[in-house]
């Protein structure tokens, strides 16, 4: 049997998921603003590689320090550390969405600047699963932030609560 989905989890995983479908239709959107003229040919240079630039600094600094937080004091009861894990959790959640959909706003910018709506593409398609790698309320995270939690040795319950299971 496994353990119920607490409210901030399901919470979480709404917002996310309605951030995350932002880029697909802000990029349809940027077709009829970019692509009056058909989609051209693919820009060399700077502009590319600045995008996926762009992606290994956000994706480095997510796996680096995306994950990292004060471990939790001891003592406490279980209902409120488990609030206040979540709340930490929620919030590094955001941190890391707003880094790695930093990927995807810059690249509309830099696609003015080269008039491409490729530059567009290439950063939703960078962007939308490095958001859903470090951004998404799933397990892998979850565990993450909870080992970064849990360093000090006290129970974080961001995983659940032994009476959970």
């Amino acid at each position: 049997m496994t353990a119920p989905k607490p409210a901030a989890a399901a919470s979480l995983t709404m917002v996310v998921t309605a951030m995350m479908a932002a880029i697909p239709m802000i990029t349809v959107v940027m077709w009829f603003v970019l692509a009056g003229d058909g989609i051209g040919d693919f820009p060399g240079g700077w502009a590319p590689i600045l995008v996926v630039a762009l992606a290994v600094g956000a994706y480095s600094f997510c796996e680096l320090a995306g994950f990292r937080a004060p471990a939790v004091p001891p003592g406490g009861q279980p209902a409120e550390v488990e609030k206040q894990s979540w709340q930490r959790f929620t919030s590094s959640t955001f941190v890391r969405f707003a880094l790695s959909e930093a990927v995807f706003l810059v690249s509309i910018t830099i696609a003015f600047v080269v008039d491409s709506y490729w530059i567009v593409l290439v950063g939703a398609v960078l962007a939308l699963p490095l958001v859903a790698w470090e951004a998404w309320p799933g397990r892998r995270n979850q565990q993450r932030f909870a080992a970064a939690l849990e360093a000090a040795g006290h129970p974080s319950y961001l995983l659940g609560r032994p009476q959970d299971y």
